[in-house]
């Protein structure tokens, strides 16, 4: 019989696809047969390319595989608008795919890893949620993934609990996924008292990583339609950054702000030679310029001598920072082991394998 590990979230980006390139390597270096599954894909927009990003990545690097992207995700609905674009009435076209692409999918492995919806509260209106789709399946448990570093992580996994109670599923384990260095302690001090008690093992404490879950440079230009303007630069496109910081001071108040951080996004008006001179004395990994105005000639001499990309962003400072908080970092080819390493050493795998 196969054994399924259905990862499922109360909270959209948990990282769950973190999680499934985790396991798909663990498994694969333990010599187990199996597969992975994304019953439902999410492509970027409705009118593009139907195939979900992740998928793709997932496809392209750890599993690659004879099977057809269908079968590995054999439905797809965009974010955007997405209440406009599935009825009830797909309910059961969408299950009976599913269902059809799971049986060969699963025929000859032994373990299966499935990315469940954004959250189990998605197409709940439909039928098609995360609960839905497992019992669809014969799924009896699922794995709940919990990202929050503060005691209502608590009283979220027991709302979850009550759901599935109500819903006739169970709960695997529970995996905390992207966790504050800070609030590791506390996590394990409330597990015994307010998880473990009721026969839910914790799968594992996985530490959130600024290395792993922080954003790199030309992920930031295709979040903001951002267009590079000195390709001597080109090789800071890997950079990772760590915080933003939008340059709305005179240049001495900044660089007590650049100080205290460190791989920062600096955010400002291509006319503001000063807080852009300024940036590139500091630690920052790339300067935005929004409002597409070109800097000086002196600010991009100046980052191609230290490596610093300068994007200019077509919008405003404040559309600028709003589409940077929908920014959704993705693992890179290049940290793939890291990511094995950090399955391998947190996820307790006695109670899985």
């Amino acid at each position: 019989m196969v054994k399924v590990f259905y990862l499922s979230s109360l909270r959209e980006r948990a990282g769950k696809s973190f999680l499934s390139i985790g396991f798909i390597q663990k498994l694969k270096k333990a010599g187990k047969k199996f597969a992975y599954f994304k019953p439902i894909g999410v492509p970027i927009a409705a009118f593009t390319n139907k195939a979900d990003p992740d998928v793709g990545f997932i496809l392209n690097t750890v599993y690659k595989t004879d099977h057809p992207y269908d079968l590995i995700s054999p439905v797809s609905i965009p974010d955007a608008y997405y209440v406009d674009l599935v009825d009830a009435g797909k309910k059961d076209e969408y299950l009976q795919k599913i269902k059809s692409a799971y049986d060969e999918l699963t025929k000859d492995v032994d373990y299966v890893v499935i990315e469940g919806n954004p959250s189990i509260r998605k197409f709940v209106r439909t039928g098609i949620d995360d609960v839905s789709i497992a019992q669809n399946l014969g799924i009896k448990e699922l794995i709940y993934v919990s990202v929050e570093s503060t005691d209502r992580c608590i009283d979220n996994f027991f709302f979850t609990k009550n759901y599935f109670d109500y819903r006739k599923i169970g709960i695997l384990g529970i995996i905390f996924n992207k966790i504050e260095f800070e609030y590791i302690a506390r996590i394990k001090e409330i597990t015994a008292d307010h998880i473990t008690r009721y026969n839910i093992p914790v799968l594992g404490i996985i530490e959130k990583s600024v290395e792993l879950f922080s954003p790199r440079v030309n992920e930031i230009i295709e979040q903001i339609g951002g267009e590079l303007i000195n390709d001597a630069a080109s090789s800071g496109l890997n950079n990772l950054v760590e915080t933003f910081l939008i340059g709305a001071m005179n240049a001495q108040a900044a660089i007590k702000y650049l100080r205290q951080v460190k791989k920062a996004a600096f955010i400002t008006g291509g006319d503001r030679t000063d807080l852009a001179m300024a940036a590139l004395d500091q630690d920052v990994s790339t300067l935005i310029l929004t409002g597409f105005i070109q800097p000086d000639l002196g600010v991009i001499t100046a980052a191609n001598e230290k490596g610093i990309p300068i994007i200019l962003s077509p919008s405003d400072t404040y559309t600028t920072m709003r589409n940077l908080e929908r920014l959704r970092p993705g693992i890179q080819e290049d940290e793939m082991e890291k990511v094995l390493n950090l399955i391998e050493n947190e996820i307790d795998w006695d109670i899985l394998l």
